[in-house]
């Protein structure tokens, strides 16, 4: 097993809790720390390492490192990215208690999502068939939590008090930062815990049906989707299939597709040096204002600060 170095705590006082706030477009090499740390992108990409993989966060993105597990990671572009830092034994037990419930803070991050895509996978390979998204993948396989806007605005916000009380040292700042962390730790796990629910709830036909569409979705990116087309292929009528889509992936396919087209438009502009011409034209856009724009909304700058 590879040994990392241990880094150490952001603030390390008395409340046991430490946020972080990142503007700057740089990397951190693989490494672990004894405490837990949830990360937080809120505008721009962050190309992250964990559980033997690699993905690419985008805002709303948010993942849970326990302690002593390896991660790493690189920020690109006009990057805002938090690192909220805890000792579990220093919060509430009964938010220690939640988080354990429901998986964050065991050794291996084990979601529904991630073992249904196990099984997809399984599947698959034994059918000789298409490979399922990357990007779904890998982000299931490190617990990614993907927050909505709402939910991402008020974490944010909470982040932002714990860091102005960080700067105090008195008794009610201790109990403060303890107390915004334990309610932000408590926000992601229920934006999780709904998340997996969604996942648990479709039947096994369901959820083969919408592994197949994201896979067409992923083999063909660049091409219009047609969601009467795709239901049509599977006996569904429209509104079935994007209520089915929905509920599994938490957005509309127009959403869903938009996200990842900016996924591979991000990766194509940091890793092979397209120009956006060439990062637009590869996702299927081929008007370079409406790209802009899609671009900035979804990953939160402009494509040529990547």
């Amino acid at each position: 097993m590879a040994q990392y170095p241990y880094l150490d705590m952001f603030c390390r006082d008395a409340s046991g809790v430490s946020v972080e706030h990142w503007n700057d477009s740089w990397s951190v090499d693989m490494h672990a720390h004894e405490y837990c740390e949830l990360m937080l992108v809120n505008r721009g990409s962050c190309r992250h390492a964990f559980h033997g993989i690699e993905t690419l966060l985008i805002p709303g993105d948010a993942v849970l490192i326990p302690a002593h597990e390896a991660h790493g990671y690189a920020l690109s572009g006009e990057i805002s990215l938090y690192n909220c830092q805890f000792k579990s034994d220093r919060l509430d037990p009964g938010v220690v208690s939640l988080l354990e419930k429901h998986g964050m803070l065991r050794e291996q991050v084990q979601s529904m999502e991630n073992v249904f895509w196990e099984h997809q996978i399984a599947d698959r390979q034994a059918m000789h068939a298409k490979s399922l998204p990357t990007y779904e993948f890998n982000s299931s396989k490190q617990g990614v939590i993907h927050l909505s806007p709402a939910e991402l605005t008020f974490i944010v916000s909470l982040l932002e008090h714990t860091l102005a009380e960080q700067e105090e040292q008195s008794e009610d700042s201790v109990l403060l930062r303890r107390k915004y962390v334990e309610i932000i730790l408590v926000e992601a796990q229920k934006a999780q815990h709904y998340q997996n629910r969604k996942y648990a709830d479709c039947s096994a036909g369901s959820q083969r049906v919408i592994a197949e569409v994201l896979s067409d979705i992923e083999n063909n990116l660049a091409e219009p989707f047609d969601i009467a087309e795709a239901a049509q292929k599977y006996a569904f009528s429209p509104n079935y299939l994007r209520k089915l889509f929905k509920d599994f992936t938490g957005v509309s396919p127009i959403q869903y597709i938009n996200r990842l087209r900016m996924i591979r438009a991000c990766e194509g502009l940091e890793s092979r040096r397209m120009s956006i011409k060439e990062a637009a034209e590869h996702v299927g856009i081929y008007d370079l204002n409406y790209f802009s724009r899609l671009f900035k909304k979804i990953i939160g700058c402009s494509p040529n600060k990547i």
